[in-house]
């Protein structure tokens, strides 16, 4: 697979986008929407949607010019838009995780876009060709001028990501998350299951976001991850990736898989990102206990 590189007349258009969002009061930019197109099928009510919606992707691994994937001093994965942690081999119905909102700021680099987005999520499935992903987080847009946007989402592949309504769930830097996902019947791979995804926010929220969904999913992998999110060409061999805000560091607790400790080790299960301006990196730290780790943005 050829190395992903960014695309200058994407990032325009996508730029143009998010500075409507970042302009105009959230209540403006969202409305009712029907069922999203796609595996996803809605059971309770309609989704809220916003306009100038970014995407998630799965995995893509750097790779050398003979299309070798390449890997960290210690094992890690290297990555053009995942870090964090996952694992792979078995059988996932049932993920969880707590984070805590990094505060985001642009970050100028030579020939930067307009707008820079991080975004912070857990999620099954995803990695190494896989092309199912059942995923939830938060997204941390920044833009030259000082301002930011939070906001909480939920997406699953080849669809596009889906803003939880900021106006009744409003997302700020320092708030606790704790996602997480579940597959409650027909848990089998590839099978149409049904899903519930639940999100809190214990610092504003006054109860949690939930929705329950139909998707078939591999169910191969799992995920917690700092991602730059896609911009363009998401479901092509060559997507291209949105430039890293500086994020800080963000720290991952109280994580679990099918219920149980994953004892997270740096090899194998390890992720770094390269950002695609070549620079700055998102790596995270050692984990503390198999269940706990730190994301730092360094550059």
């Amino acid at each position: 697979m050829p190395q992903a590189k960014p695309k200058t007349g994407a990032w325009l258009s996508r730029a143009r986008l998010f500075d409507i969002r970042l302009l105009l009061p959230a209540a403006v930019l969202i409305w009712i929407a029907g069922p999203v197109p796609g595996t996803i099928a809605p059971i309770a009510g309609p989704v809220l949607q916003s306009a100038g919606t970014s995407s998630h992707a799965r995995m893509f691994r750097w790779r050398d010019p003979r299309g070798v994937p390449q890997s960290g001093a210690q094992n890690e994965t290297l990555s053009n838009n995942w870090s964090g942690y996952g694992i792979s081999g078995g059988t996932y119905t049932v993920v969880q995780g707590t984070w805590v909102v990094p505060s985001v700021s642009y970050q100028s680099y030579s020939g930067s876009p307009k707008v820079e987005a991080s975004s912070t999520w857990i999620g099954i499935g995803g990695q190494d060709g896989d092309s199912t992903l059942i995923q939830t987080g938060t997204m941390q847009v920044a833009v030259p001028n000082g301002a930011a946007e939070y906001f909480a989402w939920y997406e699953v592949l080849p669809d596009t990501e889906v803003p939880i309504n900021p106006k009744q769930y409003p997302v700020k830097p320092g708030d606790t998350i704790t996602a997480t996902i579940r597959c409650t019947a027909s848990c089998g791979p590839y099978a149409l299951s049904t899903w519930v995804l639940t999100v809190t926010n214990t610092n504003r929220w006054p109860k949690p976001y939930s929705i329950t969904l139909q998707y078939a999913s591999s169910l191969t992998s799992v995920e917690w991850i700092v991602e730059g999110p896609c911009i363009d060409n998401c479901s092509s061999s060559e997507p291209s990736f949105a430039y890293l805000p500086n994020f800080g560091s963000t720290t991952f607790s109280a994580i679990s898989v099918n219920n149980t400790n994953p004892n997270l080790s740096r090899s194998p299960n390890g992720i770094i990102m390269k950002d695609p301006n070549g620079k700055a990196m998102s790596s995270p730290s050692d984990p503390v206990g198999g269940n706990a780790f730190t994301v730092h943005f360094t550059i």
